[in-house]
């Protein structure tokens, strides 16, 4: 089968059942991955058929040219899964489009999380970025990443984040309201150019 992003994958960080990652990718040559919402819509109904099966699914950001998954894979079908899911959605894309060719930059990107402190602060870099992009005035305003879910805003759906809610309180009595109310609170006390060196790092 082809690889959607028309790169041979070089070394790559394992991928290993029951671990976190964050999964990345952007489009090819600055093109955009996401032209108009139905877009956006498509790239998450074909994400809900294909990755529940291979991972838990914590939070999502859709940017015009890239996203951001936070997981935990299940087991060893995600990169399978992965690969059905950016196939399914570049012949959807180019057919709409009237296009050939590759859509991505090379295979999914990934990096290994080992750290829950880091996992939290990751959640917060991907839901702020549609703000550094100046796309919307606050996270909430944009319809296409997890942020609405955790704020309880909108109902999960595929991506959960209750994992990540407890790490931010974990307390065992708190309501769903409070850790959700804990979480907008860590939000609000973002550093862009601290958290731009603590997530490269």
């Amino acid at each position: 089968m082809e690889n959607p992003g028309g790169k041979m994958p070089g070394k790559r960080v394992p991928l290993i059942p029951g671990q976190f990652y964050h999964i990345y990718n952007r489009a090819i040559a600055g093109n955009l991955l996401f032209r108009e919402d139905r877009n956006y819509t498509y790239f998450l109904s074909r994400t809900a058929k294909y990755l529940p099966q291979a991972a838990g699914l914590l939070a999502y950001c859709l940017m015009p040219n890239h996203y951001h998954f936070i997981l935990k894979i299940k087991n060893e079908e995600f990169s399978r899964a992965m690969q059905k899911l950016a196939l399914s959605y570049v012949l959807a894309y180019n057919k709409v489009y009237d296009q050939n060719g590759h859509l991505f930059q090379g295979v999914f990107q990934r990096k290994q999380v080992n750290d829950l402190n880091y996992l939290l602060h990751l959640s917060r870099y991907i839901h702020l970025n549609p703000v550094k992009a100046k796309l919307a005035a606050h996270p909430e305003d944009w319809d296409f990443s997890s942020y609405q879910e955790y704020i309880g805003l909108r109902d999960p759906d595929i991506f959960d984040p209750l994992p990540i809610l407890n790490i931010i309180c974990d307390q065992p009595e708190a309501s769903q309201t409070k850790k959700q109310v804990c979480y907008l609170n860590f939000i609000q006390e973002w550093d862009f150019d601290y958290m731009e060196f603590k997530i490269k790092k």
